[in-house]
């Protein structure tokens, strides 16, 4: 059988400018994208335990918890869900412990500038804020988190959704809803400015939470496939209701063992779906979820069987490309992008999350 080259390369060089515009594509999103706004997986997971167990772990003191167990952290939030369990809480409680880490640091930064309520609002439907609401909003990001991936990938994707080069989905695997909201935030604000009054354009992003959701004509799907949970809504609004999937998280050992051994969840079955149909660009994934190299190894497996039935080439690049900060040892940056051949996955590296602006551009040709 064919095999998988080995062609990383530099997500700002010249050469590879519009290389991702050439072909349909999907954006695969993961934890890092959020970097500075919600709490690390590592810290959320410290949070909730100390919640769950009524200890009080600082982040040293639970680094070395997870090193001394060697556990996973997806291990370590199962066990908090069951003390709640033991303690005769409701299940919803987890869910809501895991509402309170992720938001609770940026509401109070919001809370500092007066939009704490416009905050939870937005991250369940920005539609509901005014005018004035949004422009604040809009300008709490760029003041405070202007440099951050995220702030960064929503002007990009945005860009990219206007100059018709936008990706087919995002596959998010995040639990918070700040990638949806922040690009309907700029987006609304951009329209008013482009058109000269205040208007709400079409849904240029849709945030999908279930399988069953339908989808509007001409927007792209924003896929959470693990879940997703956004906070209270702030109850100015009588009507307005939380807008999220908790109950469909996957956050616990539990649930990662409840992926694994069904062969036909919703999750997995859109992920080999744009993974065949599509180029996935990775980012914000340290791509060591089992799940996900097991899903991408046998799309790989799939691919290299049709084009040996139709090619007699003896090599093929890789379609899919990983996003990752390029390592300062040699032996570590071949030993990661070796190490993914059997995924078909390329590393892209970028020297800094403050380029991935400018590495969309590049692979865009925007």
């Amino acid at each position: 059988m064919s095999q998988v080259k080995h062609k990383p390369f530099d997500g700002l060089d010249a050469r590879y400018r519009g290389n991702l515009s050439t072909s349909a594509w999907s954006l695969c999103v993961g934890a890092g994208v959020s970097f500075g706004l919600v709490p690390t997986w590592q810290e959320l997971t410290r949070c909730v335990v100390n919640e769950a167990f009524g200890t009080t772990y600082d982040n040293a003191g639970f680094d070395g918890l997870v090193k001394s167990t060697r556990w996973s952290l997806d291990a370590l939030l199962q066990g908090a869900a069951n003390k709640l369990a033991l303690l005769g809480k409701p299940d919803a409680v987890f869910g809501e412990l895991l509402e309170a880490g992720l938001y609770s640091d940026l509401l109070r930064q919001a809370k500092s500038a007066g939009l704490e309520k416009c905050l939870s609002d937005a991250l369940n439907n920005p539609r509901w804020l005014k005018k004035d609401e949004i422009l604040h909003l809009t300008d709490f990001f760029e003041k405070t988190h202007g440099g951050s991936t995220l702030v960064n990938l929503s002007r990009s994707l945005a860009e990219a959704k206007e100059a018709r080069k936008g990706p087919q989905a995002i596959i998010n695997f995040n639990a918070d809803t700040l990638l949806f909201a922040l690009l309907d935030l700029f987006l609304i604000r951009a329209h008013a400015t482009k058109i000269g009054k205040w208007e709400h354009p079409t849904f240029s992003f849709v945030k999908t939470l279930r399988g069953i959701d339908g989808l509007p004509s001409g927007a792209t799907p924003i896929f959470h496939c693990h879940g997703a949970v956004a906070p209270s809504p702030s109850g100015r609004l009588k009507k307005a209701k939380r807008r999220d999937s908790r109950e469909h998280l996957v956050f616990t050992e539990a649930d990662y063992l409840s992926i694994a051994g069904n062969v036909a969840t919703w999750a997995q079955s859109l992920f080999l779906f744009h993974a065949q149909s599509s180029r996935l660009l990775i980012v914000g994934h340290s791509l060591s979820d089992p799940n996900i190299r097991k899903w991408l190894a046998w799309s790989l497996s799939s691919s290299l069987e049709e084009m040996t039935a139709v090619s007699d080439a003896k090599y093929f690049t890789a379609r899919h490309v990983w996003v990752a900060r390029r390592p300062k040892e040699a032996a570590q940056r071949e030993i990661q992008e070796v190490s993914l051949l059997h995924l078909g996955v390329r590393v892209c590296w970028v020297e800094d999350w403050g380029q991935i602006g400018d590495v969309f551009n590049n692979l865009l040709a925007l």
